[in-house]
């Protein structure tokens, strides 16, 4: 049966669904539930429950309950608080009493709820006099009633698991719901309150009244005609005092033993069980379990009596204590055979490393002799572990010595299995002279008897040398040679070899094996450009060609594998052999001249910006020179495509503009790359201060378009979309130069922004209002494409140059304007740590990142860290900061742990009060320690403010970055940016 505390009517319900105040209506309801053999849901969750309930209620009507005022003067003077609220907490109250206030159970419960529960047993128990945890007043035993001691008793009980558990244990999981900050855990679980927690756990040991514990019936609901709350403590369960003294040493018992006071724990453990034996019968009260009582009492004890326990614990302890008796325990452990195997394995390995390290010394046959006792022991036990240790054990007598001082106490089998182990050493010759010193020992000689000895010296192998070894002449074997397997071989060592001397010996062996060969059927994976492979094949059959084919075909494979070294050697290697053959090769020289080129353009654009430090060197000189030259060719053999289009790119890349502009625009890369230049050269002209060429707009737009339709022919008379859609992105993605990006980026961004036509979602970047401010028929064309090249762009844009805070920016905006919050924030972020030197400079104001960072932060739940970034805006958005700080229902973010960025003491003001209307006490309290500090005081003078607010962003910024930036392996520029956040 399930129960649903939810606001009834909210949804339509089953009819065995239970609502919360049925349970006010039946009183026998809750019991009946929860003795259920599985209820669902369990005892701890239904407290955690109702106090859902209360909070919700006094979240949504602080001041009102149905309409009607409930905080209302009595005739006494006190407040008398919600009837409802009231009645939940009872039967919370109920619920622990079910459970005998089981400390383990309400740990189950978040930590917020273990705490109101406490207060609310501690309020009603001490006529309702309100008790705010940790500040517990310590009250006189004497006079105290009875059932308001057992409360104090759970209460610090439950303080001194607390301060335990926290250490013992991980902070997310120990308390079931990450509800509590850092500083309220310190807070509770200070030093001082532990201290007044032992003392008056010890002091309640020599109590002479021991309080009773408090039942299920004691606590009764307020009726429809009785409104007033009453307990029946009559009803109480009488405890015993040793079950009570039993339970508080334990508890004391535990505490000092995880702080290593081991007397005083020990002192209690054992006064614990010496009380244990004497309960005659347990009430629920005592929760101990007696084997892990044991335990602790052993380990309490520790090595005073290394005799008593088991073997295992034996030699446990002996390890602790330098391995003192630790031959005794193995000798022992050889005949009882208690000890695990793996534990003595691992106890040699140690104990080995351990005397390697040199930081350790022992007696220098110990560790011979544990080797020999770990031996007897896998040989009794059939395992053949011992096998690893023989192959370096060679000392006989230490073996022969841990055989004979167990002899006497094994049983025939076990005699047995050691005699087989003996002569099978024997006869592996795995130990050296083990035959002759079994014989001669005195206890061990009858081991072996005349029909075991003769066995051995028998079994000794009888070696005979064949003649054909000793005779000196060389006796000669005739081979028959298998040429296709000779040719397999070759053809294997041709495809593996990068040596041009040993391609040309394989070649020449081929050739005479079989000299109608063709090399390029060797390899399918050697295909060459149509172009070169039809001007090799014209060739005259012969070395030169088979040469030429298989240096272009392993110049291609090492250029496609980024081996631009490599495959450059090849080329001039083959540039170098056709210039001294007599054969006409002029055409093949003019192609393996421009394959040059093109390796050397695609290692230049590989290794950007690395390398390219100044455009004006000799190398890119040169390098440019030769492009130019290859583009001006007229002669009947001309580049292949891919050479021409790399150098038009090359030549973009190195700023050579102007004779991209006045270049003949015969293909659609040139006319891609000549507009490039265009913008290119105007924006560096003028500096982003007239309005760019519209050629590249033209060029791209229809690429975009929704339905593919024959657009309009441009200058040059390219009309084919997807021929230009190719080329386009080929194009895009060799950009290396930060002005053809920047260009590109922009005229993309200026796009979209058109076509999404959103001024929430607009994407803002350098340059971008040098272009059209609209597009005609804009219906017609697909943003989301624009979307998506553009994303690419941006991030192959910050692979070259990933500290680029405009592009960082716009990428924030882009991963906005899909929705992705998370990512955008991270890029944000990473913008300003690269525009401020990593937060060392002042902030500056720019109200359209933050803004967005702010619906970021909302929009993922982290509602403290969006009131914070309301200071950041150049005028401060109250209001916003407000409505965020009210409205958070469930906070994602660390909440108080970031009060301390809070500069604006308008906020600050508006926390206290929040947090004091919702009984937020420990918050309220942080809050108020920030604003109380002196920096943030009004009458400073505005250098001060400046400073403290500036501190307090970089502080704030940092923390973000280490939590979403570092956490998400960001991949920085450089090592120092992220040592900067691993400082402390």
């Amino acid at each position: 049966m399930e129960v649903e505390l939810l606001r009834p009517a909210s949804v339509p319900i089953s009819p065995e669904t239970i609502l919360w105040f049925e349970f006010l209506l039946d009183p026998g309801l809750l019991l009946k539930h929860l003795q259920k053999f599985s209820a669902e849901p369990p005892p701890s969750e239904l407290i955690t429950k109702f106090y859902d309930v209360i909070s919700e209620t006094l979240r949504n009507n602080p001041d009102t309950e149905n309409g009607e005022i409930i905080n209302v003067e009595t005739n006494n003077g006190k407040t008398k608080p919600p009837a409802k609220t009231t009645a939940l907490k009872i039967l919370s109250l109920k619920v622990g009493a079910f459970l005998k206030w089981n400390l383990v159970e309400m740990r189950n419960l978040p930590f917020k709820t273990q705490i109101s529960l406490l207060q609310d047993l501690m309020y009603f128990t001490n006529d309702k006099k309100t008790v705010e945890i940790p500040n517990v007043e310590e009250e006189d035993v004497k006079t105290a009633s009875p059932p308001y001691l057992f409360a104090l008793l759970l209460f610090h009980r439950w303080l001194l698991s607390t301060s335990m558990h926290r250490i013992t244990s991980n902070w997310q999981t120990r308390y079931g719901v990450n509800d509590i900050s850092i500083a309220d855990e310190h807070i509770i679980c200070c030093p001082e309150n532990i201290n007044k927690t032992v003392n008056f756990l010890t002091e309640a040991l020599d109590w002479q009244l021991v309080p009773a514990v408090l039942t299920f019936d004691c606590f009764k609901l307020p009726t429809e005609n009785n409104d007033c709350i009453e307990f029946d403590w009559s009803k109480s369960e009488e405890l015993k005092r040793n079950e009570f003294c039993a339970q508080i040493n334990y508890d004391l018992g535990v505490f000092f033993f995880y702080r290593e006071q081991y007397d005083l724990a020990k002192k209690h453990f054992s006064k614990c069980f010496e009380l244990f034996a004497d309960i005659p019968e347990i009430n629920g009260f005592y929760d101990v379990d007696k084997k892990m009582l044991e335990v602790y009492i052993k380990a309490c004890h520790g090595s005073a009596d290394i005799q008593k326990g088991s073997l295992l614990e034996q030699l446990n302890v002996s390890v602790v204590n330098q391995y003192k008796g630790i031959i005794s325990i193995l000798q022992q452990d050889n005949v009882i055979r208690e000890i695990p195997i793996m534990h003595r394995i691992n106890l040699e390995l140690d104990l080995q490393g351990a005397l390697s390290s040199g930081g350790f010394t022992v007696a220098r046959d110990l560790m011979q002799k544990i080797k020999a006792l770990n031996i007897i022991r896998c040989v009794l036990d059939k395992k053949p572990m011992y096998h690893h240790t023989l192959s370096s054990y060679k000392t006989t007598d230490t073996l022969i010595w841990a055989i004979q001082g167990s002899w006497k106490f094994f049983s025939y089998g076990q005699k047995q299995m050691i005699k087989k182990f003996i002569i099978e050493s024997i006869l592996k010759n795995d130990i050296p002279d083990l035959l002759p010193k079994i014989q001669s020992n005195s206890e061990l000689g009858c081991v072996l008897d005349k029909l075991d000895v003769a066995f051995i010296l028998g079994s000794e192998p009888q070696f005979e040398v064949p003649d054909c070894l000793i005779k000196s002449e060389i006796i000669e074997i005739n081979k028959r040679r298998k040429p296709k397997a000779e040719l397999r071989s070759l053809e294997k060592k041709l495809i593996t070899c990068n040596d041009h001397k040993d391609i040309k010996e394989v070649l020449v062996k081929i050739a005479m094996i079989n000299a109608g060969t063709a090399v390029w059927t060797i390899n399918p994976q050697w295909e060459l450009p149509i172009p070169l492979q039809s001007v090799v094949k014209s060739l005259p059959r012969g070395f030169v060609q088979d040469f030429s084919y298989v240096m272009l075909a392993k110049s291609k494979e090492h250029l496609l594998n980024r081996n631009f070294n490599v495959s450059l050697e090849f080329l001039l290697v083959l540039e170098k052999e056709l210039q001294g053959t007599n054969i006409n090769v002029s055409k093949l020289l003019k192609l393996v001249h421009w394959e040059i080129l093109l390796v050397q353009i695609s290692q230049l654009l590989d290794q950007w910006p690395i390398n390219v430090v100044d455009k004006n060197t000799v190398l890119t000189n040169t390098l440019a020179d030769a492009c130019e030259v290859c583009l001006q060719v007229n002669d009947s053999v001309i580049p292949r495509s891919e050479v021409v289009e790399h150098c038009a790119i090359c030549l973009l890349n190195l700023g050579r503009w102007e004779f991209l502009i006045n270049l003949d625009k015969r293909w659609i890369t040139f006319e891609i790359t000549s507009t490039i230049a265009l913008n290119c050269q105007e924006l560096s002209k003028h500096k982003g201060t007239k309005k760019l060429s519209k050629n590249l707009w033209d060029l791209v737009l229809p690429v975009f378009a929704s339905t593919p339709t024959q657009s309009k022919r441009n200058t040059s008379g390219f009309s084919d979309t997807s021929n230009v859609k190719n080329n386009l992105s080929f194009v895009f993605f060799k950009l290396k130069d930060t002005w053809c990006l920047n260009v590109v980026i922009s005229m993309l961004t200026k796009m979209f922004n058109i076509l999404k036509d959103e001024n929430a979602l607009e994407l803002q970047t350098e340059y971008s209002s040098l272009w059209p401010a609209a597009v005609s028929n804009a219906n017609s064309y697909n943003p989301v494409a624009v979307h998506e090249l553009l994303l690419e762009i941006v991030t192959y844009a910050l692979k070259q140059y990933p500290n680029n805070a405009a592009w960082l920016r716009l990428l924030g905006d882009i991963n906005f304007a899909n929705g992705h919050y998370q990512v955008s924030l991270s890029d944000y972020l990473k913008s300003l740590l690269v525009s401020h030197d990593y937060f060392n400079i002042p902030i500056r104001n720019d109200d359209h990142v933050f803004r967005r960072m702010i619906k970021c932060c909302t929009t993922l739940g982290c509602n403290t860290q969006a009131a914070v970034l309301c200071q950041f805006l150049e005028e401060t958005d109250y209001m916003l900061a407000f409505r965020i700080l009210s409205e958070q229902k469930t906070c994602n973010d660390a909440v108080d742990a970031y009060y301390h960025c809070f500069w604006d003491t308008s906020i600050l003001e508006y926390l206290i009060h929040m947090h004091n209307k919702k009984g937020e006490f420990q918050r309220r309290k942080c809050a108020i320690q920030v604003i109380g500090m002196l920096e943030l005081n009004s009458s400073n003078n505005e250098e001060i403010q400046r400073e403290a607010s500036n501190l307090r962003k970089s502080t704030f910024l940092r923390a973000l970055c280490k939590q979403l930036i570092l956490r998400a392996c960001f991949d920085f520029s450089s090592f120092s940016l992220k040592n900067h956040f691993l400082k402390p």
